[in-house]
């Protein structure tokens, strides 16, 4: 009974987003104007596009190495081109479920390099936290390069909402302090174990653990970095773009991470974000903010099709290669 319950409950909130992604959808298509992103398109300058996709892949390859600096801390060693190839699995799937891709991403790297699913699960959850702490830090840096366009944005929708809920969030923040404090303290005290919630608490500890911690960060800020660049390539591409500048290129970046936070599929919620935030910001058209909006749209899934289709291949290839090491290995042990 609970577990079909558990099933319409998921069914719900798929069949939720869906007409939440119709919705976002619907909304744009009549907004935009179809002629000007056509032409806009067309005469993209294929350079910058290529610029930006290469910086993109560097960034995803950044995330699958300092993936495996959580998971070698958790116990487990993971090959970083596998990781990598994982990684870009994940987005691929994530084109279409928004959220799926981070358990496809852990159960093809639990096949692949035999770490437990639970454990890498924990590990992506810890690596989810690094990066909103890295995308806050991106924010203050956005707020200081571009303070004369985001300081009235920022006290009208981020600094105005806080004075006003002030106890609520200060509340919220401690509770998750003492949170983190607490599950710090669960994790020094267990003993090693086999069970579920051990494996999955190894993955989630695995940040405390990390060895090379300066370069841990310096990965962490090196992914934001090139997402930064990458759209700023992208920003580029396009005539009616192409005058702004790499300050600018930050704050589309962090409308694009409030879309993608809205767990809507193939990546609606980024287009409206990214468009919305360039017409109220930058007082950019709203027609040829919804084009731009449409071009990094189409961008980000082609690339994610692409290469993730490509790197799934490779995995599929690589895995019975590394079956058999492991074989070999364990036979020269045994």
């Amino acid at each position: 009974m609970s577990q079909s319950l558990s099933l319409k409950s998921i069914l719900k909130s798929k069949v939720t987003l869906m007409v939440l992604a119709i919705v976002v959808f619907g909304y744009i298509l009549l907004n935009t104007d179809w002629s000007k992103t056509w032409v806009a398109i067309k005469n993209a300058n294929y350079t910058f596009i290529l610029v930006g996709s290469l910086i993109m892949a560097g960034s995803h390859y950044l995330r699958g190495w300092r993936w495996t600096m959580l998971t070698d801390a958790a116990g487990f060693k993971v090959n970083p081109r596998r990781a990598f190839y994982s990684v870009m699995t994940g987005y691929l799937v994530n084109v279409a479920t928004s959220r799926g891709g981070e358990v496809v991403r852990c159960a093809v790297t639990s096949k692949s390099d035999k770490a437990p699913t639970e454990t890498l699960l924990g590990t992506v959850i810890t690596e989810r936290i690094i990066d909103l702490i890295a995308m806050i830090f991106m924010a203050f840096l956005c707020l200081i390069i571009q303070f004369n366009y985001l300081w009235d944005f920022a006290v009208e929708y981020v600094f105005t909402p806080i004075s006003k809920n002030w106890f609520f969030i200060v509340s919220g923040v401690l509770g998750i302090l003492v949170l983190l404090f607490s599950w710090r303290k669960f994790s020094n005290t267990t003993n090693n174990g086999s069970g579920i919630l051990q494996r999955i608490n190894d993955g989630l500890s695995s940040v405390f653990r990390v060895k090379e911690k300066s370069k841990f960060i310096a990965l962490s800020l090196g992914i934001w970095f090139g997402y930064w660049f990458s759209m700023y390539f992208q920003l580029q591409a396009l005539d009616l773009t192409s005058h702004f500048n790499l300050g600018n290129a930050l704050a589309i970046l962090l409308f694009s991470s409030l879309g993608i936070i809205i767990p809507v599929p193939t990546g609606a919620g980024v287009w409206y974000s990214i468009a919305y935030g360039m017409t109220l910001v930058f007082g950019f058209p709203e027609s040829d903010s919804q084009t731009f909006g449409f071009f990094t749209w189409s961008f980000s899934n082609l690339f994610h099709i692409t290469l993730g289709a490509i790197f799934y291949g490779l995995l599929l290839f690589e895995m019975p290669k590394n079956d058999e090491k492991i074989a070999d290995s364990t036979e020269s042990l045994g």
